[in-house]
């Protein structure tokens, strides 16, 4: 045995030699281990035409083109499950590229405002009359407010926030799509601007020198906040556990704590800011000096400025991507310079001439062959079945069996689903606190990384029209998903 294995070894390291010490090694996608999503830029002609995917950071691999596709104004959302990016076009009409179906369209040529999308599935968008409309894959939804809706909010749990103004103030509606009942409301003093945070629990807004929260959930205002000058500008890092405030004829940007409900300190600069963007995983936030093609960028850690690097300010750049390499446009060029030190990483010739838009997705993967075998549960041993040892021979005399075909079984329905919790006493309290006509909410174990999860639902229903009635009827955050509990 011993010898085997010198004889294994000595053959590895006879392999490992014929390769010279500074060889390039190989890092294909195709050939990589993955780990979590892959990074991904697409790059779209600023006039429109030809859609391509590169590979981040490398830039120089296309994993995916389109032909044509209509010229980029803005980015709406990526539905990661749908493979599609929704964004608005030059002419201001939303459209959608899908990487499946290899194509971008146009989903209407009616002139709209406002339009947003909180993960490229669903597009809310203001029309000529004031009606608030929906594009989705369900078709669509409209809803005429008694007064001119002026900015919309769509949440994570499927409900819509929607601002309008009134003679003493503002007002904020929320729904939940395609109801067009009115189901919670907060009167406000008259807003000049708002924000709504990443997770979508908190809406802040600007009103002259006021900030003030609102809790989506409940519709409730959290503790006014006075600034010295009226508010210009504002942003929050993706938890929303900070706000960044830029006031009126102040060249420092004032930092509000959501806990604290104060500002409790400010990052001093040298010029008056002009526009903010925030990294959407939160470490860095840039910042443009007024009158000044360049980005300011800080470290949101610990607030401290790293350094200022030359770019362009667009709808598209500068961004931060998920490595936390900063793209910036420098003439026509675009480079990737890295967050902590600013120094160059990659040159892209002619860039700028590209929109770019940074995203992560596995749906560029090659199949993997274990897709196509059988999948195996993992569950209670059958322990009244003897295992055999040995392989039997078949009897020829036998009457073959017939394999039972499986593969149209109808699906068991559509589920509909309140929350998922750690503490069982919790989900029991929640689940009987809702009820749909004669039906009150169950909860059902799951396990997930070792843990005990609670999830709380009603169903399973026939169709998914029928689970989204019932949803809606409960007055609860929900959402809906295709199978049994």
């Amino acid at each position: 045995m011993r010898s085997t294995l010198m004889l294994a070894l000595a053959f590895v390291l006879a392999c490992k030699g014929d390769r010279p010490a500074d060889a390039p090694t190989r890092t294909a996608l195709s050939v990589q281990t993955p780990r979590g999503p892959d990074n991904l830029v697409l790059r779209i002609a600023q006039k429109g035409g030809t859609a391509r995917v590169y590979a981040y950071p490398r830039l120089d691999t296309i994993v995916w083109s389109a032909p044509s596709a209509p010229a980029p104004a803005r980015i709406l959302g990526f539905d990661d499950e749908a493979g599609e990016i929704a964004y608005v076009d030059g002419r201001g009409l939303p459209a959608r590229l899908d990487f499946r179906q290899g194509g971008a369209t146009t989903l209407t040529k009616a002139k709209l405002t406002s339009l947003v999308s909180n993960d490229g599935s669903a597009i809310y968008a203001i029309a000529a009359d004031g009606a608030v409309q929906r594009f989705a894959e369900s078709g669509t939804w409209k809803w005429k407010p008694p007064l001119t809706p002026r900015a919309l909010f769509p949440q994570p749990d499927g409900s819509l926030l929607v601002l309008a103004e009134r003679k003493e103030g503002s007002v904020v509606w929320r729904l939940r799509p395609p109801s067009t009942d009115v189901v919670d409301s907060a009167v406000l003093p008259r807003v000049d601007r708002a924000l709504r945070t990443q997770v979508g629990d908190r809406l802040y807004l600007g009103a002259e020198k006021e900030l003030t929260g609102l809790r989506t959930r409940t519709m409730e205002r959290t503790q006014s906040i006075r600034m010295d000058e009226p508010i210009e500008l504002l942003a929050a890092t993706p938890s929303g556990d900070r706000v960044f405030v830029v006031i009126k004829g102040d060249s420092a940007i004032h930092v509000v704590d959501r806990y604290q409900e104060k500002e409790t300190g400010a990052i001093e600069l040298r010029r008056h800011v002009g526009e903010l963007r925030m990294d959407p995983l939160g470490r860095y936030l840039l910042a443009r000096p007024e009158g000044v093609d360049s980005a300011i960028v800080i470290a949101l850690a610990t607030n401290h400025i790293v350094g200022a690097v030359a770019t362009g300010w667009r709808a598209d750049l500068p961004f931060v991507a998920p490595d936390g390499g900063i793209a910036v446009a420098q003439g026509p060029d675009v480079y990737v310079v890295d967050g902590e030190s600013l120094r160059p990483r990659t040159r892209v010739r002619g860039g700028a001439a590209d929109f770019w838009y940074p995203f992560r997705w596995t749906g560029f993967r090659p199949r993997a062959a274990a897709l196509d075998q059988p999948v195996e549960f993992a569950g209670v041993p059958d322990t009244a079945g003897v295992a055999a040892d040995t392989a039997v021979r078949p009897d020829r005399a036998a009457p073959p069996v017939v394999a039972r075909d499986t593969t149209h079984r109808a699906a068991p329905g559509w589920t509909v689903s309140f929350a998922a919790l750690l503490v069982a006493d919790r989900a029991r309290e929640l689940a009987s606190q809702i009820h749909v006509g004669d039906q009150t909410a169950r909860v059902i174990t799951a396990s997930r990384d070792g843990s005990t999860i609670y999830r709380v639902v009603l169903g399973p229903y026939a169709t998914r029209e029928e689970a989204e009635r019932v949803g809606r009827e409960s007055r609860n955050s929900y959402w809906v998903y295709e199978g049994g509990p």
